[in-house]
């Protein structure tokens, strides 16, 4: 059968993160200390290594050299701030008075950090796994954010908040298990923006950036996270204190302003503009998320936690009151954990966060663990090729069969994708366990060949999926679903026979195939479209139908809900 999740081709290598530490505050001093042995550093790409169980290095030391390269097991011990405690080569840089820390460090291990930051309050593993999927997304979409300072990623929420412990159990477990997955719409790695909690209803991208008009980033309401709880805030604010952080961020405003409106709202119900006034000049427009960053940066992240919210004027103060936190943009993670509770999978997470997307892995991923074996016309990917490479010969023979029984050749022959487990077949498709196979193109992805022999359906499972190769070679893009499954079923199991359902229209057996992951559904939707066709063959002959895949169904053979024709393809 087709799948309904679809893995794009992948692209992307792995690579590693460079990552500046204490971004905010860069420290004046560092005490670096060898964990189980001795710290090891030069001076210069080409200097002698040097070691010694600790080394201090101090920004007003301008006689010592302005650069560290340290490797080892190490902790970093700032004045101020977090320990660092790693074995990832690092750059530290003297300059303006400060050390600049960059690191150097797996993508996983990227990954796992941000998680150990940013999902804290998950609970479930199957939000943890989406969670896992985003930031690695995000960090291969992004990557390079700061190149132009010489790192990718900062340490703060201007990318992705860095965890400084190490990633614990959970953590560990959901980056293993979504190794190398990222998500994709039409072939590029996706804008994989998340959030707290977006109160109720997500924003479009175009609402917090007006240049970031992505379709999987829409406007919706999220049950999920009104089901878990709307976060609810309040901010009283003195207007001096407002005027002061507006005033920091380099903003003109209108001297002696003293009320804020909201004067324009997104479709999601957030603040768009903001109408400063009460003053001696005047009124002056602002955008409320410039206004947002501007205060927060100030006086607090979590002063305006928000653009969902309404504003009071309180003499010398102002009054948001609000729900939710962050841009509402893409994934809620407030929503994706009670997703999770309520059973669903982190695929279904991500798809309900970022429709229309594809989760597949990256190229380095996937590339370490296939190998090719090839036949005449059948080739053969496998992570264990000597095991399954006894499926070439079947399946050489089957596509011989199938192109006799139809008509035509498949051009440029078949592709057999087989997985290891079903563990890696149903996080990698998409597809339930009860799915045997699934087809793009002329790629065949199976459950691994043990389970079909196990269920004696190897030969069927082959001969039904090279049918629908060689129909998708043949239907157009409009070719509905229903008539392509059904062509697929009349040729490969042309003895089976059944009423069940029958009487649903075309558009009803469509719309359970392309939406239904109900079993029961799903079979009647087969029954119903076999049994169509079927009798499409019998009224019109087996090469009129055919023929109507790459020429259309005419509107008069097509019944709808009401009984009636509809008018033909274009």
């Amino acid at each position: 059968m087709l799948g309904w999740f679809v893995m794009a081709p992948c692209v992307v290598c792995a690579q590693d993160v460079r990552l500046r530490l204490y971004t905010a505050r860069p420290p004046e001093a560092l005490s670096i200390r060898g964990v189980d042995g001795e710290v090891r550093w030069r001076l210069c790409a080409e200097c002698a290594e040097k070691s010694a169980r600790e080394l201090s290095v101090r920004a007003s030391d301008e006689s010592g050299s302005a650069n560290f390269f340290v490797t080892g097991h190490y902790e970093l011990r700032p004045t101020s701030g977090p320990l660092f405690s790693g074995s990832y080569p690092a750059h530290i840089e003297r300059r303006a008075g400060r050390l600049f820390v960059t690191v150097t460090m797996p993508l996983e291990e990227y990954v796992a950090a941000v998680l150990m930051a940013e999902s804290g309050d998950f609970e479930n593993m199957e939000s943890q796994r989406a969670m896992a999927v985003v930031a690695r997304t995000y960090a291969l979409r992004f990557m390079g954010q700061h190149a132009q300072d010489g790192f990718d990623f900062c340490d703060t929420t201007h990318c992705q908040v860095f965890g400084w412990k190490g990633a614990n159990a959970a953590v560990r477990a959901a980056v293993n298990a979504t190794h190398g997955e990222v998500l994709r719409f039409e072939g590029k790695l996706a804008q994989t923006f998340y959030h707290q909690n977006c109160g109720g209803t997500t924003a479009a991208a175009r609402e917090a950036w007006p240049t970031v008009t992505e379709a999987y980033l829409t406007f919706h309401a999220d049950t999920y996270c009104a089901a878990r709880g709307v976060l609810k805030w309040e901010s009283a604010i003195r207007v001096a204190d407002l005027d002061r952080a507006l005033r920091a961020a380099g903003l003109t405003m209108p001297a002696g302003w003293s009320e804020i409106e909201v004067v324009s709202r997104s479709e999601s119900g957030r603040a768009q503009r903001l109408k400063l006034s009460g003053g001696a000049d005047g009124s002056a427009p602002i955008s409320a998320s410039t206004f947002r960053f501007a205060v927060d940066r100030e006086l607090g992240w979590n002063k305006i936690r928000s653009d969902l919210y309404d504003v009071r004027n309180a003499g010398e103060q102002v009054v948001f009151s609000g729900r939710g936190s962050g841009h509402g943009v893409g994934m809620c993670q407030a929503g994706a954990e009670e997703m999770a509770r309520e059973g669903n999978t982190y695929r279904e997470i991500l798809s309900f966060y970022y429709p229309g997307t594809q989760l597949g892995a990256t190229a380095a991923a996937e590339s370490a663990k296939w190998q090719k074996r090839s036949s005449e016309r059948v080739e053969l990917l496998s992570t264990q090729p000597d095991v399954d490479a006894g499926i070439l010969p079947i399946a050489e023979r089957i596509l011989k069969e199938d192109e006799e029984a139809i008509g035509w050749k498949a051009g440029a022959g078949v592709r057999l994708q087989v997985y290891a487990t079903l563990d890696s077949y149903r996080d990698t498709t998409g597809q339930p366990g009860w799915v045997a196979a699934s087809t793009r193109g002329r790629t065949i992805r199976l459950q691994p060949l043990a389970e079909l022999k196990k269920r004696s359906i190897v030969e069927s499972t082959l001969r039904h999926e090279i049918f629908h190769v060689l129909v998708e070679a043949k239907a157009k893009a409009a070719t509905p679903l229903w008539f392509r499954e059904g062509i697929v079923l009349f040729f490969s199991s042309p003895n089976v026979t059944g009423t069940a359902a029958v009487s649903l229209t075309d558009e009803q057996i469509e719309t359970v195939l392309r939406q239904s992951r109900n079993r029961d559904e799903v079979q009647k939707a087969y029954v119903a479209a076999q049994s169509r066709v079927a009798a499409l063959v019998q009224e019109h002959g087996k090469e009129t139908v055919l023929s109507w895949l790459s020429g259309g169904i005419p509107g008069d053979v097509r019944r709808t809900s009401s009984g009636s024709a509809v008018a033909p393809q274009d």
